[in-house]
């Protein structure tokens, strides 16, 4: 796979992941890029790639509903905005670190998201975190 190919790949993936997110189907996460093992915990739901969206988007709202409360406003994550992911590289290991920076109504929100991406032959397959 060329860096080219992989580039419109990566950045396929994660207009998929930020649009399912923006729609808060967080289970279709499983099947685009799923989040980082140990999401799961986070309703103490057994440890499955599925709990773990699950989990990950119970977080997701309720730190999107805490800052509701505290600025009297609503948020939501925006739908994927092509100025808001970063640059991507393929690495000669076949391996890649991005960042998107997801927004709320057009402002950037207090947390990004990592994807780690690998490359095996013609398949991708990819993870994400969040940083605050």
């Amino acid at each position: 796979m060329t860096e080219q190919e992989f580039k419109a790949k990566a950045t396929e993936l994660i207009k998929l992941m930020v649009d399912t997110i923006a729609d808060k189907e967080y289970t279709k996460l499983v099947s685009i890029i799923p989040p980082k093992p140990s999401w799961a915990s986070f309703n103490d739901a057994e440890p499955t790639p599925e709990n773990d969206c699950l989990g990950f988007g119970e977080w997701l709202d309720g730190q999107l509903a805490m800052w509701e409360e505290d600025e009297d406003k609503k948020f939501v994550v925006d739908h994927f905005n092509e100025s808001c992911l970063d640059e991507i590289e393929l690495e000669n290991d076949n391996t890649s670190f991005v960042t998107y920076n997801p927004t709320s109504f057009g402002e950037k929100l207090d947390f990004w998201f990592e994807i780690d991406f690998e490359v095996k032959g013609e398949q991708i397959t990819a993870i994400f975190d969040v940083n605050i």
